[in-house]
């Protein structure tokens, strides 16, 4: 009898343990289920799309050679000694006569009060360029109204010889703009220029406070620039401006001339600085 109810005690004792043990179970899947429906969900950043709506246009009355693509870039030129940032770009193939109107959508936030923002195009055939536009179009700025006119000047390809003889040769290039902005005169008013001397391969000019000589090759559009020394006065104008425009010479690469206009870019192809010339 005794042996039995032992028995009998231990049989209860295995099942109380069972049930605490699947009771504990399910209080642990219960947390872990509370848990996860009270974990915080993390919420998708919210982008906020906006549009620009633009029309480009070109004077030229030459039809446009088959396989023309077309692209407009929205970019942030907010620094005067580093490249432009693209923040949109759109591309489409044209045919026919302007105008050829684009939409670029862009994410607004990367749109900062304080950065100054310029719209950029060019046609393409190919590798090659045949139009581009040459002056800077701010986008946001007061007065801008949509479609935003972007007006293309047709590039002039001449032999390298041709180039180097009624091209970058002889007359001195005022500095216009420098990654967009329009620059102001330097020391005692005199405006920067650079000038190129094609049979010593020697560039030199005033860079806003002093003077500065370096060497350089072209061939074919192309425009690279050697080291470049300078004088080392200071002045109370004008030493903002030569750092910026120091510091933007080693990033040529190409260049172009229409009217009178130089338009030097780096290897993105994107505009480093114009020059013009009263010749």
């Amino acid at each position: 009898m005794t042996f039995k109810l032992k028995k009998l005690a231990l049989a209860t004792s295995v099942v109380l343990s069972a049930f605490m043990l699947q009771a504990c179970n399910d209080a642990d899947t219960a947390a872990n289920q509370n848990q996860q429906q009270t974990a915080p969900v993390a919420k998708a950043e919210k982008v906020e799309m906006k549009s620009l709506e633009t029309k480009v246009i070109y004077l030229d009355r030459r039809m446009l050679p088959p396989g023309a693509v077309l692209n407009v870039t929205l970019e942030d030129v907010s620094l005067a000694d580093a490249p432009s940032t693209t923040i949109t770009s759109e591309s489409m193939d044209v045919a026919g006569a302007p105008p050829y109107p684009v939409t670029l959508d862009y994410d607004a936030a990367k749109i900062q009060d304080k950065h100054r923002y310029s719209l950029r195009a060019t046609i393409k055939v190919g590798d090659e360029l045949v139009m581009t536009s040459t002056t800077s179009i701010d986008p946001f700025a007061v007065d801008a109204k949509q479609p935003i006119e972007i007006k293309l000047d047709r590039v002039a390809h001449q032999a390298p010889e041709a180039t180097a003889a009624t091209g970058l040769a002889g007359q001195p290039w005022e500095l216009v703009t420098l990654a967009g902005e329009t620059v102001k005169p330097g020391a005692d008013g005199n405006m920067a220029f650079i000038q190129f001397d094609m049979d010593k391969k020697s560039a030199y000019g005033f860079s806003g406070c002093n003077n500065f000589q370096g060497t350089f090759e072209t061939s074919n559009g192309t425009l690279t620039m050697g080291p470049a020394a300078s004088t080392r006065k200071m002045c109370m104008d004008g030493m903002e401006l030569e750092k910026a425009f120091l510091a933007s010479v080693p990033t040529y690469a190409s260049y172009v001339i229409v009217d009178n206009v130089l338009t030097v870019k780096d290897k993105q192809g994107k505009e480093v600085a114009t020059f013009k010339t009263g010749n």
